[in-house]
This record gives structure tokens, C-alpha cells and sequence, in this order.
């Protein structure tokens, strides 16, 4: 599901870039599935076909022996296995299957080369822009799609917020809305979903209730019995001081790393839940441009890490946990990555579609082009950049997998 979810996510972005390439005239040399090498392909190809052919054609038609007119040129696929392209595919389209099953790729036509007509170098600066912003944009509409259908089916949302006009089909309790990184609640195995059953014992009703209670047992140890998947689980855990579990708190209240969420199924009216999900999802990229604010914000003036990002590996390691629990959590996990890779694909850092989008505007601020080398070096630099911190986190990944299975 991990693999499904992610390979989901990366191919849409990259449809995304080759409906807005294909909009504004830009060949696109291939779009695949997956990542090379190749497993097969196919061009959509147009052929004459022969005149004795095209003469018989007619012959039955006049003899309404065929319903519709022949045409001399016919469109039709053209498959081919592997490497061995068919000539007659020159300068067409190439849809491709490729082995290593994850995401998509999208190659344009001269990304880095001549300024032709039907290139994306010899595009103007808008028009470059608006393909750059063509794979986050995609990947926004998908999680309103996805918010949409699950709330008209009916998804897990907090009761305690206002549910403007939706149904509780039922309820679900207190639960694990999220588990902080390195909290005592994430290293007693805690995880999100998890339902609230008893805390030492006792049964509460109230999220306030439980944060009271733990807030006053700093340096002590509680027992939280949860259901995961209607199997029963006590976990026990070490109260630490806020400030302790969580960067941005300078408060001494005892925690233990989790945010409660009181929650129920709800439903919403297919027309309710187009605009509950437009809604939702908007919300959601304020709140990662503010977490990205903030991030930046510690960074610079505290030295120090607000959070902690995960690779691919942690990622996936938390898609499987989602899908756990149900498919509509890992619907609605899906649904939230998705817009993290929208709203993260938009900043403007090099290798990612926002450094593409800025490098567009200053081309239209300077009425000329940037020169490739000086684009190239920067996007370079920027990918290196990024290939050096995606093996840092997987890594870190790796050692946090390590650290589940041994427990």
C-alpha cells in the first residue's frame, strides 16, 4: 500500500507537467509510468494505407458493406517492446511502462537545449511558468478529489469542530490524532489511530480531561490501554516536561508526546463534500506554509530543528501504519501527502518546480532568457543538494525502521 500510495502521488505530479506541456504546444518526447528502463511503449501514430486498400475501402462502402467513409490516413498505436523504438515514432509522443514500479516521469521536448518552437527552452517566460506549476496544481485537485470522496462516503473528523451540515454516522472515541517524534508516547509504540481506552485506569470523556491528568504526573509513569483494529494494547511511558518532547514549547506541563483528536464518522452530501474538501485542503496549505515559516524561523534565529522530515522510507513506514488502521485513513493519508508534495514542489529551491517557476518570472522581469549554463549549474547544485539530504533522512529512516523491528 506504501508503494501504491507514494508511486499515486509522483505520478499525478507528473501528469500534472505533461497536461500543461501538451496545453501550451510543448512536445513531450515520453510519459511513463514508473522509471526506466523501459518495459514497453506505445505512439499514437497516424498511416496512409495503400490504394488498392483504400479503393476496396470505398467499393464497400458503396455497397454499404462498412457504415462510415473511408479515410485515407487512419490513427492507430503503435507498440513496441523494450528499446526498439519504431522509426515512424520520430518526433511523437512515446507512453512507456517502465520496471522500477514508483511514480512517473515526464520528459519535454529540449528542457535544456535549443530554443524551438515546440520546445520548452523556446517557450515564453509565462508559459514556463505555468508548466512548472502544472504538476503542483495537479496534485492539489487530486487531494480535493480524494477529501471530497471520503467525506461523502463518510471519514474519520473531529467532532469538537463545527461539522456544517455533515451527519455522524458514528462514533469513535478518543483517539490518536498524532505521535510527535522521539516522544515517550512514539517509543512506547503508540500510533496514530490508536482509540483512548483507560489512562491508569481511568475512563475519560473529555481530551481536557486526559491533558489535565497527564500534564500533573511529570517523571512519573501512566498506562494507556488503546484499541488498534479491535485488538486491546496497554502501553506504559515516562510523563516528560513539554518542553522537553516538543521544540517549540518553553512549557513545564507533563506530556507524552500526543495530540487527541474526539472523533466520529461523519458524512456529508455529495455538494457539501466537494466544498467541506475544497475547504480542507486549503487549510491544509496554510498550515504547511506556516509549518515551513516556523521551520525556517527556528533555524535562523534558535539554531535549531523544528520537527524532523522523513525520506521516502519513513514515509512509506508511515503509509503502511495508516493503512492499518482502514483504507479511508489511508485515503485520507494519501490525500494529505498529496498536498505536502504540492505545497513542498512550489518552493523555490533548486531542482523543484518552484526554482523553475521563479527562474520563469525573472526571465520575464529581464526580457531574456537566463543562459542555460548558469540555469543548469543552479539546478545542479540544487539536486546534489537534495540527493545528499534524501540520503541523510533515509538513513535516519532506516535506523527508526531498525528500532520497530527489534522492538
Amino acid at each position: 500500500m506504501a508503494i501504491i500510495g507514494l508511486s499515486i502521488l509522483v505520478f499525478f505530479h507528473e501528469f500534472g507537467h505533461f497536461l500543461a506541456a501538451k496545453l501550451f504546444g510543448v512536445s513531450v518526447e515520453e510519459f511513463s509510468f514508473g522509471y526506466p528502463p523501459r518495459i514497453c511503449g506505445w505512439v499514437w501514430v497516424k498511416k496512409k494505407i495503400g490504394w488498392l486498400k483504400y479503393l476496396w475501402l470505398w467499393i464497400c462502402y458503396i455497397l454499404k458493406k462498412i457504415p462510415q467513409r473511408p479515410q485515407r490516413e487512419i490513427s492507430r498505436f503503435n507498440f513496441f517492446w523494450g528499446k526498439n523504438v519504431p522509426p515512424e515514432t520520430q518526433g511523437k509522443t512515446i507512453y512507456s511502462i517502465n520496471w522500477v514500479p514508483f511514480g512517473g516521469l515526464n520528459k519535454l521536448k529540449g528542457e535544456f537545449g535549443e530554443a524551438e518552437k515546440d520546445s520548452f527552452t523556446g517557450q515564453i517566460w509565462w508559459k514556463k511558468a505555468l508548466i512548472g506549476v502544472g504538476g503542483p496544481a495537479l496534485n492539489i485537485i487530486l487531494a480535493i478529489l480524494i477529501f471530497s470522496l471520503c467525506l461523502a462516503v463518510g471519514s474519520p473528523r473531529a467532532l469538537d469542530e463545527p461539522l456544517n451540515g455533515g451527519k455522524i454516522l458514528r462514533t469513535i472515541g478518543i483517539q490518536v490524532g498524532w505521535v510527535s517524534g522521539q516522544s515517550p508516547a512514539e517509543k512506547a509504540g503508540l500510533k496514530a489511530g490508536d482509540v483512548i481506552l483507560e489512562v491508569d485506569g481511568q475512563i475519560f470523556t473529555q481530551i481536557t480531561d486526559i491533558q489535565n491528568y497527564i500534564g500533573q504526573k511529570v517523571g512519573q509513569n501512566v498506562k494507556i490501554k488503546i484499541n488498534r483494529r479491535n485488538q486491546i494494547f496497554e502501553k506504559e511511558m515516562t510523563v516528560l516536561p513539554a518542553n522537553q518532547v516538543f521544540n517549540d514549547s518553553e512549557e513545564t506541563r507533563g506530556v507524552v508526546g500526543i495530540a487527541f483528536a474526539n472523533t466520529g464518522i461523519v458524512a456529508y452530501p455529495w455538494y457539501k463534500a466537494i466544498l467541506e474538501g475544497t475547504k480542507y485542503t486549503f487549510a491544509l496549505i496554510g498550515n504547511f506554509f506556516y509549518g515551513f515559516y516556523l521551520i525556517f524561523k527556528f533555524l535562523f534565529l534558535k539554531q535549531k530543528m523544528l520537527g524532523e522530515f522523513v525520506g521516502p522510507v519513513g514515509m512509506g513506514m508511515m503509509i503502511a501504519d495508516v493503512a492499518q488502521i482502514g483504507f479511508i485513513y489511508w485515503l485520507q493519508f494519501i490525500g494529505f501527502l498529496s498536498v505536502a508534495l504540492g505545497v513542498f514542489q512550489i518552493i523555490p529551491f533548486p531542482a523543484l518546480d518552484g526554482s523553475r517557476i521563479v527562474l520563469s518570472i525573472i526571465e520575464g522581469i529581464r526580457k531574456r532568457p537566463i543562459s542555460q549554463k548558469t540555469e543548469g549549474l543552479i539546478i545542479t547544485i540544487g539536486f546534489y543538494i537534495l540527493i545528499l539530504l534524501l540520503i541523510i533522512m533515509t538513513f535516519k529512516d532506516l535506523l527508526r525502521l531498525g528500532e520497530r523491528l527489534i522492538k
